[in-house]
Protein backbone atom coordinates (compact mmCIF):
# COMPACT_ATOMS: atom_id res chain seq x y z
CA UNK A 1 0.00 0.00 0.00
CA UNK A 2 1.66 2.96 -1.20
CA UNK A 3 1.35 5.99 0.36
CA UNK A 4 2.89 10.18 -0.69
CA UNK A 5 3.67 11.82 2.41
CA UNK A 6 2.72 15.62 1.74
CA UNK A 7 4.55 18.90 3.52
CA UNK A 8 3.16 21.98 2.47
CA UNK A 9 6.27 24.58 3.42
CA UNK A 10 6.38 28.44 3.48
CA UNK A 11 9.47 29.90 4.90
CA UNK A 12 10.48 27.28 7.59
CA UNK A 13 14.20 26.99 7.37
CA UNK A 14 14.77 27.17 11.20
CA UNK A 15 12.78 23.76 11.30
CA UNK A 16 11.75 22.00 8.51
CA UNK A 17 14.89 19.86 8.10
CA UNK A 18 14.06 18.28 11.79
CA UNK A 19 10.69 17.38 10.15
CA UNK A 20 11.70 15.70 6.73
CA UNK A 21 14.86 13.93 9.04
CA UNK A 22 11.90 12.88 11.16
CA UNK A 23 10.00 11.25 7.82
CA UNK A 24 13.41 9.73 6.55
CA UNK A 25 13.90 7.28 9.73
CA UNK A 26 9.87 5.92 9.01
CA UNK A 27 9.71 2.07 9.74
CA UNK A 28 7.45 1.78 7.04
CA UNK A 29 9.24 2.23 3.46
CA UNK A 30 6.51 2.54 0.57
CA UNK A 31 6.32 6.13 0.89
CA UNK A 32 7.49 9.03 -1.31
CA UNK A 33 7.79 12.54 0.28
CA UNK A 34 6.40 15.51 -1.52
CA UNK A 35 7.19 18.73 -0.92
CA UNK A 36 4.81 21.93 -1.62
CA UNK A 37 6.17 25.03 -1.15
CA UNK A 38 4.58 28.36 -1.26
CA UNK A 39 7.58 29.89 -2.86
CA UNK A 40 9.48 30.90 0.27
CA UNK A 41 12.00 33.59 0.59
CA UNK A 42 14.56 31.85 2.77
CA UNK A 43 16.68 28.65 2.55
CA UNK A 44 13.34 26.10 2.54
CA UNK A 45 13.66 24.95 -0.93
CA UNK A 46 17.27 24.78 -0.90
CA UNK A 47 17.28 22.47 2.33
CA UNK A 48 13.79 20.56 1.11
CA UNK A 49 15.82 19.68 -2.06
CA UNK A 50 18.67 17.51 -0.18
CA UNK A 51 15.59 15.13 0.50
CA UNK A 52 13.22 15.00 -2.33
CA UNK A 53 14.02 15.35 -6.64
CA UNK A 54 11.76 17.77 -7.16
CA UNK A 55 10.33 20.52 -4.83
CA UNK A 56 6.20 21.24 -6.06
CA UNK A 57 5.32 25.39 -5.92
CA UNK A 58 1.85 26.81 -5.36
CA UNK A 59 1.09 30.11 -5.27
CA UNK A 60 0.84 30.83 -1.76
CA UNK A 61 -3.08 30.25 -1.19
CA UNK A 62 -2.20 28.39 1.91
CA UNK A 63 -1.80 24.81 3.42
CA UNK A 64 -5.40 23.80 2.07
CA UNK A 65 -4.25 25.21 -1.58
CA UNK A 66 -1.28 23.16 -1.66
CA UNK A 67 -2.45 19.78 0.16
CA UNK A 68 -4.85 19.60 -2.40
CA UNK A 69 -2.28 20.42 -5.28
CA UNK A 70 -0.19 17.73 -4.58
CA UNK A 71 -3.15 15.31 -4.62
CA UNK A 72 -3.80 16.15 -7.96
CA UNK A 73 -0.18 14.87 -8.49
CA UNK A 74 0.73 11.46 -6.89
CA UNK A 75 -0.57 8.28 -7.98
CA UNK A 76 -0.49 7.00 -4.19
CA UNK A 77 -3.37 4.72 -2.48
CA UNK A 78 -2.45 7.07 0.37
CA UNK A 79 -2.08 10.78 0.92
CA UNK A 80 -0.65 11.35 4.60
CA UNK A 81 0.03 15.45 5.50
CA UNK A 82 2.68 16.54 7.95
CA UNK A 83 3.41 20.12 8.08
CA UNK A 84 7.08 21.57 7.83
CA UNK A 85 6.71 22.78 11.55
CA UNK A 86 5.65 19.29 12.65
CA UNK A 87 7.98 15.87 13.29
CA UNK A 88 6.48 12.46 13.39
CA UNK A 89 7.87 9.05 15.18
CA UNK A 90 9.18 6.34 13.50
CA UNK A 91 6.50 4.34 13.33
CA UNK A 92 4.14 7.47 12.41
CA UNK A 93 3.11 5.70 9.01
CA UNK A 94 3.10 2.44 10.11
CA UNK A 95 0.93 3.50 12.69
CA UNK A 96 -1.28 4.82 9.87
CA UNK A 97 -1.21 2.18 7.42
CA UNK A 98 -2.83 0.32 9.72
CA UNK A 99 -5.75 1.67 9.58
CA UNK A 100 -6.44 1.68 6.22
CA UNK A 101 -5.65 -2.33 6.61
CA UNK A 102 -8.87 -2.01 8.70
CA UNK A 103 -11.09 -0.60 6.01
CA UNK A 104 -10.55 3.22 7.17
CA UNK A 105 -10.94 5.86 4.75
CA UNK A 106 -9.09 8.51 7.33
CA UNK A 107 -7.06 8.61 10.73
CA UNK A 108 -5.88 11.12 12.35
CA UNK A 109 -3.81 11.37 15.90
CA UNK A 110 -3.07 13.84 19.01
CA UNK A 111 -0.64 16.26 18.49
CA UNK A 112 2.11 17.10 21.37
CA UNK A 113 3.65 20.89 21.75
CA UNK A 114 7.39 20.80 21.19
CA UNK A 115 8.94 22.04 24.12
CA UNK A 116 7.18 24.92 26.21
CA UNK A 117 5.50 25.24 29.51
CA UNK A 118 2.88 23.02 31.55
CA UNK A 119 0.34 25.52 29.87
CA UNK A 120 1.27 24.56 26.24
CA UNK A 121 1.14 20.84 27.53
CA UNK A 122 -2.72 21.03 29.13
CA UNK A 123 -3.60 23.59 25.63
CA UNK A 124 -2.21 20.65 23.69
CA UNK A 125 -3.94 17.96 25.36
CA UNK A 126 -7.47 20.13 25.84
CA UNK A 127 -7.66 20.76 22.02
CA UNK A 128 -5.37 18.43 19.98
CA UNK A 129 -6.19 15.20 21.75
CA UNK A 130 -9.17 15.41 24.47
CA UNK A 131 -11.44 16.98 22.36
CA UNK A 132 -10.54 15.22 19.27
CA UNK A 133 -10.83 11.41 21.51
CA UNK A 134 -14.37 12.71 22.43
CA UNK A 135 -15.88 13.59 19.43
CA UNK A 136 -14.48 10.55 17.78
CA UNK A 137 -16.61 8.43 19.87
CA UNK A 138 -19.60 9.83 18.71
CA UNK A 139 -18.91 9.59 15.06
CA UNK A 140 -18.04 13.17 14.69
CA UNK A 141 -13.92 13.11 13.50
CA UNK A 142 -12.11 16.47 14.20
CA UNK A 143 -7.80 15.34 12.56
CA UNK A 144 -5.62 18.14 12.55
CA UNK A 145 -4.24 18.53 9.26
CA UNK A 146 -0.39 17.87 10.34
CA UNK A 147 -1.09 15.04 11.11
CA UNK A 148 -3.44 13.07 9.52
CA UNK A 149 -3.85 10.34 6.01
CA UNK A 150 -6.89 9.83 3.78
CA UNK A 151 -7.28 7.25 1.13
CA UNK A 152 -6.72 9.39 -1.82
CA UNK A 153 -9.85 7.77 -4.22
CA UNK A 154 -12.03 9.41 -1.70
CA UNK A 155 -10.27 12.65 -0.87
CA UNK A 156 -10.92 13.19 -4.50
CA UNK A 157 -14.76 12.10 -4.65
CA UNK A 158 -14.82 14.47 -1.35
CA UNK A 159 -13.13 17.44 -3.44
CA UNK A 160 -10.45 18.08 -0.74
CA UNK A 161 -9.77 20.87 1.48
CA UNK A 162 -11.88 23.58 1.43
CA UNK A 163 -9.67 26.27 0.05
CA UNK A 164 -12.17 29.46 0.88
CA UNK A 165 -11.96 28.54 4.95
CA UNK A 166 -9.44 30.45 6.82
CA UNK A 167 -8.97 28.30 9.84
CA UNK A 168 -10.30 24.79 10.79
CA UNK A 169 -10.46 23.38 7.33
CA UNK A 170 -8.74 20.18 8.54
CA UNK A 171 -11.21 19.88 10.93
CA UNK A 172 -14.41 20.56 8.11
CA UNK A 173 -12.49 18.09 5.89
CA UNK A 174 -12.18 15.04 8.41
CA UNK A 175 -15.91 15.82 9.52
CA UNK A 176 -16.98 15.96 5.53
CA UNK A 177 -14.79 12.58 4.86
CA UNK A 178 -16.90 10.56 7.30
CA UNK A 179 -19.86 10.22 5.09
CA UNK A 180 -17.13 8.06 2.26
CA UNK A 181 -16.46 5.70 5.13
CA UNK A 182 -14.98 4.71 8.82
CA UNK A 183 -12.57 7.10 10.07
CA UNK A 184 -10.19 6.29 13.07
CA UNK A 185 -8.98 8.80 15.62
CA UNK A 186 -5.78 6.27 16.55
CA UNK A 187 -4.21 7.36 20.05
CA UNK A 188 -0.36 6.01 18.79
CA UNK A 189 -0.15 8.25 15.54
CA UNK A 190 1.16 11.28 17.73
CA UNK A 191 3.11 14.55 16.07
CA UNK A 192 4.81 17.06 17.72
CA UNK A 193 4.04 20.57 16.69
CA UNK A 194 5.47 23.98 16.74
CA UNK A 195 4.04 25.83 19.64
CA UNK A 196 5.23 29.11 17.93
CA UNK A 197 1.47 30.39 17.72
CA UNK A 198 0.49 30.22 21.29
CA UNK A 199 3.90 31.49 22.72
CA UNK A 200 3.13 34.56 20.66
CA UNK A 201 -0.46 34.95 21.39
CA UNK A 202 -1.15 33.14 24.65
CA UNK A 203 -3.13 29.89 25.93
CA UNK A 204 -6.51 32.37 26.60
CA UNK A 205 -6.40 34.37 23.63
CA UNK A 206 -5.47 30.84 21.17
CA UNK A 207 -8.25 28.98 23.26
CA UNK A 208 -10.64 31.39 22.71
CA UNK A 209 -10.34 32.14 18.88
CA UNK A 210 -10.45 27.98 18.24
CA UNK A 211 -13.53 28.07 20.48
CA UNK A 212 -15.40 31.09 18.30
CA UNK A 213 -13.72 28.79 14.78
CA UNK A 214 -15.49 25.97 16.20
CA UNK A 215 -19.04 27.38 16.77
CA UNK A 216 -18.89 29.51 13.69
CA UNK A 217 -17.88 26.35 11.23
CA UNK A 218 -20.70 24.29 13.53
CA UNK A 219 -23.47 27.20 12.71
CA UNK A 220 -22.53 28.86 9.68
CA UNK A 221 -19.95 26.70 7.63
CA UNK A 222 -17.54 29.44 7.62
CA UNK A 223 -14.85 30.54 9.92
CA UNK A 224 -12.25 33.72 9.42
CA UNK A 225 -8.80 33.46 10.80
CA UNK A 226 -8.94 36.05 13.86
CA UNK A 227 -6.61 38.57 13.28
CA UNK A 228 -3.81 37.79 15.40
CA UNK A 229 -2.97 34.81 13.06
CA UNK A 230 -2.86 37.20 10.17
CA UNK A 231 0.09 38.50 11.67
CA UNK A 232 2.13 35.22 13.09
CA UNK A 233 5.43 35.53 11.44
CA UNK A 234 7.14 31.56 10.52
CA UNK A 235 10.08 31.87 12.45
Amino acid sequence: MRVSVIVPTFNEEKIIEKCLLSLEKQTFTDYELVIVDGHSKDRTVEIARKYVKEVIFDEGKGAAAARNLAVEKVKSEIVAFVDGDTTVPENWLEVAVRAFDKGAVGVGGPLRPEGGSLGDEILFFLMADLVRRLSSKFGSHHFSGNNCAYSREFYLKSGGFREDLDMLDDVEFSMRMSKYGKEIFEPKMVAVASIRRTKQKGHVTSIKSYIRGYISLILTGQVKKPEYLREIKKN
